[in-house]
């Protein structure tokens, strides 16, 4: 026997999450100002720490080995190199924070209309840090992997080895001639490590941004919006899009590209691997106290559930099963108020990779 719901509540909306509710799709299980400012606090330093991790991790690495991003930092690349090799002033690399602004602008609107706007507030905050500070870096610095990695002539030693030599990372005329020669006598080995640390680091500064409650920008701010509205797995539609822009990086060189893909994987991957945020997690409840926790989860968030009856294989006691799909950033607070009515409740939680039908799925800011 089965009492089956709908998983869309009716309970009355404001501003698109009920009063009762609003709390939960903000910050899980803050009920004070207090809770709210720590939250917030948090959300803050991730995307703060994540775009400044992104930003040098495309410039001291993607940049110098010449490989292109995806979404629009990889656009901006696009741009840069193609006004260089169609004679253009080297100094153009300096601007490739202000193409990232500009391009980002029509897709923040997407995300403050289709996300929220704490989302995109935080993304604000994270291409800010991003155009000025890859435009610093470009202008100011140049990779300390100059001296690090080798070039074809010299093998690249140990910081010890770096800071006895004559190690200076300020842009000057010597320090650029350098990395011309850098760029210019890299051998297939160091492009091949520069491409997979390249998309360690930018994977993992993109990845704290999401997991902040924001993002880098450009197509993060796309398949969030997907996510949410038609819930396609969001490595998947950005790898679709972003291998699209860096094919169209052959017209510049067609062997960074091959490594560019490279790059790509290896950051799709650290992203799928930290960023779960909107994963949907099925939860079965054992209990015998069914009706108290039904009447506790229906007060506290959006979906309903399914609930049967069920028998104890070793004690042939009649329990119940509660069957909830929830959002993996809803999980711990499910977990927390079921354990304050049933400490001895039995929990399941499995990862579900697709849902068709009436489910409705919520923002975490």
């Amino acid at each position: 026997k089965k009492i089956m719901e709908n998983e869309q509540s009716n309970i009355p909306n404001e501003g698109g999450v009920s009063k009762k509710n609003r709390y939960i799709f903000g910050h899980i299980g803050c009920g004070n100002d207090k809770c709210e400012k720590k939250k917030m606090r948090k959300s803050i330093i991730l995307v703060v720490l994540g775009s400044v991790i992104y930003s040098f991790g495309v410039v001291w690495l993607l940049q110098l080995g010449g490989y292109f991003s995806g979404g629009v930092t990889g656009v901006s690349q696009l741009i840069v190199g193609l006004i260089e090799k169609f004679g253009g002033s080297t100094a153009i690399r300096g601007y490739i924070g202000l193409f990232v602004a500009i391009i980002n602008i029509p897709l923040l609107m997407i995300g403050w209309r289709g996300v929220s706007k704490h989302f995109a507030i935080l993304t604000v905050v994270s291409i800010a840090i991003q155009s000025i500070l890859m435009s610093l870096i470009s202008n100011v610095t140049v990779s300390p992997f100059i001296y690090l990695l080798s070039d074809g002539g010299n093998v690249g030693g140990g910081l010890i080895d770096a800071f006895k030599g004559d190690f200076n990372i300020l842009h000057n005329p010597t320090t650029v001639a350098l990395e011309n020669a850098f760029r210019a006598n890299m051998q297939p080995g160091t492009r091949l490590l520069l491409a997979i640390i390249g998309g360690l680091i930018t994977g993992y500064g993109a990845a704290l941004c999401l997991k902040g409650g924001g993002s880098t920008g450009g197509m993060d701010i796309i398949s969030n919006y997907l996510v949410m509205k038609k819930r396609i797995p969001f490595t998947k539609y950005q790898f679709l899009v972003d291998i699209s822009i860096i094919c169209a990086s052959s017209l510049i060189s067609v062997e960074n590209v091959l490594y560019t893909i490279i790059r790509l994987i290896i950051y799709m991957k650290v992203l799928q691997a930290m960023y779960q945020t909107y994963q949907t997690t099925r939860l079965e409840i054992i209990t015998d106290k069914a009706d108290e926790l039904k009447k506790v989860l229906l007060e506290h968030f959006y979906h309903s559930m399914t609930i049967y009856d069920a028998v104890g294989g070793y004690t042939n006691k009649c329990k119940k099963v509660i069957e909830i799909y929830a959002i993996n950033f809803e999980i711990p607070e499910y977990m927390a108020l079921i354990h304050s009515v049933d400490p001895k409740a039995f929990i399941i939680t499995t990862k579900v990779k697709m849902i068709h039908g009436n489910y409705v799925q919520r923002s975490v800011v």
